[in-house]
């Protein structure tokens, strides 16, 4: 089953709202030199630029005339460790491909051009992330609507606002990475070919070029890719097949990224310098990693943070009834499976996959708290495709009790309904953040009508969205409702 044209153009609609949210920030939010990481992540490019690879050390450029704002941000900090590249730790492909803006900067001597580029660079990943949720939550579950829901609920996220819209590799890190788990999910499921594993070969590349978990992905994902080929096929022909497979989707990225990861391990004793930095900024271990792991204050903390900023408590609410909702519905469908067979549509390997990586992703980060790091709201993206997912056929499993003439009729315009309250919800959360204190002005030259103009677009994206699913609900005759209902139950949501 292919996913409906409709469906794919409301989804792409979706991610443009998202994007739209985020661009708004990147176009106006003043620079945020240590609070969202940008000055060292900033100064990482410029050393890029200059031809040179920077270490956790390096300091960052003082060079007030070309960088004022990197320059301004870095003589605030009190101590010499926050005046260093602390984010050299990670590989440089976010920074490469910030490279152009970093010479239309000094080209055109407007330094803001840079810091726009380079948040417009990582707003784009984070768009291209809600897209592939939605993509990846149709390949699993084999419903439209339920595919339509989970990219609507990862674009009401207010971390894609507060993480999307600065200068931060985040956004490029987990589009990859969901990238990488779609194409190796899409072989589990229809076979391997040259081209599907080519994708997977050259996203697991970008996942492991942009941020040290994207090489758990490539691993996972070789490895998922090896056995389901042998499983498949155990003879001396497919073991090869197998192998060869692996060896592809795991080698490209290795021969392309391993080098950055072999040269942090000669300068900090380990591939991701976590401890270095720990040691760097005197981080103290927070606890044991059982006491982490059944710390549930910080677990029910972080995921509302995804939705809502740490300082707008009262819009946690909305994650909070989100997540109770789409538990109830979790629970009827256990019930449900437990007294007719489960729906053989969904991708069994598939809903593996991305179990297993939310452990692994899990235990690293499980590893890093109880080490002294911070436990930082864009840390749980890579998350975000079984989250939405799980979200929203718990919700749809909520609708589905609803009593209702046609459950095609009813489904469809829940789940629209759904979204455009979802929209709602992300569209106050950013007008709380531009308000508030933790928003600290604007950013030099910042055009606002612009910005709001761009929001205004994505809006309206979102409003087409909306009808484009909404539309399904009323675009047949009643006759041809009557007669394709029975075929619609499994497939429609």
């Amino acid at each position: 089953m292919h996913l409906p044209k409709r469906f794919l153009a409301a989804m792409v609609l979706v991610a443009l709202f998202a994007l739209s949210l985020s661009s708004y920030v990147a176009l106006t939010r003043s620079f945020q030199y240590q609070t969202r990481d940008e000055g060292p992540n900033a100064g990482y490019a410029v050393e890029l630029s200059q031809g040179e690879l920077p270490t956790i050390d390096t300091p960052v450029t003082t060079d007030a005339e070309r960088y004022p704002l990197v320059v301004e941000g870095r003589e605030t900090m009190v101590d010499e460790p926050h005046r260093h590249i602390w984010t050299a730790n990670h590989p440089p492909l976010y920074y490469l491909l910030s490279l152009p803006f970093v010479a239309a900067a000094d080209a055109l001597d407007a330094p803001t051009v840079m810091i726009v580029g380079m948040r417009l660079v990582n707003a784009l990943g984070s768009a291209l992330c809600v897209l592939l949720v939605g993509l990846i939550a149709f390949q699993i579950t084999r419903r439209p609507l339920t595919a339509f829901l989970a990219t609507a609920i990862s674009a009401s996220c207010a971390v894609l606002v507060a993480a999307g819209g600065h200068i931060a590799n985040d956004g490029v890190a987990v589009g990859a990475s969901s990238l990488t788990l779609l194409a190796t999910i899409r072989i589990l499921d229809h076979g391997l070919t040259p081209r599907r594993l080519a994708l997977v070969a050259l996203a697991g590349t970008a996942a492991a070029g942009a941020k040290a978990p994207g090489v758990l992905t490539v691993v996972l994902c070789g490895a998922a890719i090896a056995v389901a080929l042998l499983v498949a096929d155990r003879s001396r022909r497919g073991v090869f097949r197998a192998v060869a497979a692996a060896a592809v989707a795991t080698g490209v990225p290795g021969i392309a990224t391993g080098w950055f990861y072999l040269r942090n391990i000669a300068l900090y004793g380990d591939p991701t310098a976590s401890g270095a930095l720990l040691e760097k900024f005197d981080r103290q271990p927070t606890g044991t990693w059982w006491q982490v792991v059944t710390d549930g204050g910080l677990w029910v903390d972080w995921y509302e943070r995804l939705w809502a900023p740490l300082l707008a408590e009262g819009y946690a609410a909305g994650a909070d009834l989100l997540a109770l909702v789409a538990g109830v519905g979790l629970l009827v469908l256990l019930v449900r499976h437990r007294a007719r067979p489960a729906d053989r549509r969904w991708s069994a390997a598939g809903w593996l996959l991305l179990a297993v990586h939310a452990a692994l992703v899990l235990v690293n980060l499980v590893g890093f708290l109880a080490g002294g790091g911070n436990p930082n709201d864009r840390y749980l993206m890579p998350l975000m495709p079984l989250l939405a997912s799980l979200l929203a056929i718990g919700v749809m499993a909520v609708v589905d009790l609803i009593p209702a003439r046609s459950r095609g009729i009813r489904d469809t315009l829940a789940a629209a309904a759904i979204s455009l309250a979802l929209g709602a919800y992300a569209l106050l959360i950013l007008g709380w953040f531009v308000t508030s204190a933790t928003y600290k002005g604007r950013l030099p030259g910042a055009d606002t009508g612009t910005a709001e103009l761009v929001v205004a677009v994505g809006i309206a994206c979102g409003v087409v969205a909306v009808c484009l699913v909404a539309r399904r609900a009323t675009s047949t005759s009643p006759r041809q409702r009557v007669c394709s209902e029975h075929a619609r139950r499994g497939s429609d949501r």
